[in-house]
């Protein structure tokens, strides 16, 4: 019996799934920590449950856990992720995005792809899509005449209300007195 099957039948079976899982998980993360090394071979552990149902506790790597209150690393896109997802943003700009709609453009889960993207531009996606919906609207404001409705719409915001408050949560300042300060109005 090895070391890990040991650990389990040592504990009495009145306890909690929890209670006799948490020596195995310590003699597994001790050994993963130690570096040894167990090959191709997965390391495997089933614990008694009850109503017939089993926990079954796998190991399928040789590799080292980082250490608890590390910071986990999050990875960048790469440049053709990124070339890709900003290609979609700003080719359906006016359009509804959503992050399962990007996710799955950069081939990444939606979690994963959130914390990469920001990582890699410095805000979260949806900070992201509304600071280039603003800079679209700004440049369709200093070019046009258009009504501030449809500067709204061609700018991706549901409406022009959701367009003002975003904008003056953004500048200071509605659209009116920007387009008014930059003699547009």
């Amino acid at each position: 019996m090895n070391s890990i099957a040991a650990a389990t039948t040592a504990q009495p079976r009145d306890h909690g799934a929890a209670a006799r899982l948490q020596p195995v998980i310590d003699l597994i993360a001790a050994t993963l920590l130690e570096g040894r090394d167990f090959g191709d071979q997965p390391v495997s552990v089933t614990l008694p449950g009850v109503a017939g149902r089993a926990l079954i506790v796998s190991v399928r790597t040789a590799k080292p856990i980082p250490a608890r209150g590390g910071s986990s690393v999050v990875r960048s896109l790469d440049s053709r992720q990124l070339q890709l997802v900003e290609g979609a943003i700003r080719e359906r700009l006016a359009e509804p995005l959503s992050v399962s709609m990007l996710s799955s453009i950069a081939g990444l889960s939606r979690s994963y792809f959130s914390h990469a993207f920001r990582a890699t531009v410095g805000r979260p996606p949806h900070a992201h899509i509304l600071r280039l919906r603003l800079e679209r609207a700004m440049t369709l404001m200093a070019d046009s005449r258009a009504s501030l409705g449809q500067i709204a719409l061609d700018a991706g915001f549901s409406d022009q209300a959701h367009f003002s408050n975003a904008f003056r949560r953004s500048t200071g300042m509605t659209p009116t007195q920007w387009r008014r300060a930059r003699g547009n109005a």
